[in-house]
């Protein structure tokens, strides 16, 4: 039952996450495409609009562990109790897939981690085709 729980909420990250990213991105594209603003600019704000929309992105999925470590799911290594700055942090590592963390998740929250890195990589596809349009426009 508890890993259908963690499941449950990977599944709930992943869809906000992802829904978010997509208003972002589809924002950002409108935009790009009806503005008059030098193209450096326009580039420049599709970075930052990307870079805020991944942020927003891991803070979905750091609530996710903040839900699943409340319920018991899990837990991440040491002694000392995490700060939610801490959990913020490893989700963006997680996210970006970079997996440099300090941080070790133990338990059901490994099924969250696999399930944040795979979503992360699909957002930074998703966010490298604006990119490219962006260049070419």
């Amino acid at each position: 039952m508890e890993a259908l729980t963690q499941l449950f909420i990977a599944l709930l990250a992943i869809s906000i996450s992802s829904g978010s990213h997509y208003v972002f991105l589809n924002r950002l594209k409108k935009w790009v495409g009806n503005t008059k603003i030098p193209s450096f600019v326009s580039l420049l704000m599709v970075f930052y609009g990307i870079t805020l929309s991944q942020l927003v992105a891991a803070l979905w999925f750091a609530l996710g562990f903040e839900a699943s470590i409340y319920l018991g799911l899990g837990s991440f290594g040491g002694d000392d109790p995490i700060a939610f700055i801490d959990v913020f942090y490893f989700s963006l590592i997680n996210l970006t897939t970079l997996g440099m963390a300090n941080i070790e998740p133990l338990r059901h929250l490994n099924l969250l981690v696999g399930l944040e890195a795979m979503t992360g990589f699909l957002l930074v596809s998703c966010s490298a085709t604006l990119i490219f349009k962006t260049m070419k426009h």
